[in-house]
């Protein structure tokens, strides 16, 4: 298994991110800050603030979700992604 690119800033991580951002988060993000064991990320459509995720594993299953591109919840994939789209 070869190991993801980093995440960086304007990556977006889509959907659950297999619960990076909290078991209620459902939406994609894009990344707007990044440190040495988290980031910050926003839903470009939700005013309610920012998203935070820390930790090797959480980063690292986020690094897979951006990788893996946008599903749905039964892995077709859909129309467009907002965060994509801004």
């Amino acid at each position: 298994m070869t190991e993801a690119r980093p995440l960086a800033v304007g990556d977006v991580i889509h959907g659950f991110a297999q619960g990076a951002f909290g078991r209620d988060h459902y939406h994609c993000v894009r990344i707007e800050a990044v440190g040495p064991d988290w980031i910050v990320a926003r839903d470009p459509d939700d005013d309610h603030g920012p998203s935070f995720a820390a930790g090797a594993r959480i980063l690292q299953l986020c690094a897979e979700v951006r990788d893996e591109g946008h599903k749905t919840a039964y892995g077709e994939k859909p129309e467009a992604c907002p965060a994509e789209a801004n």
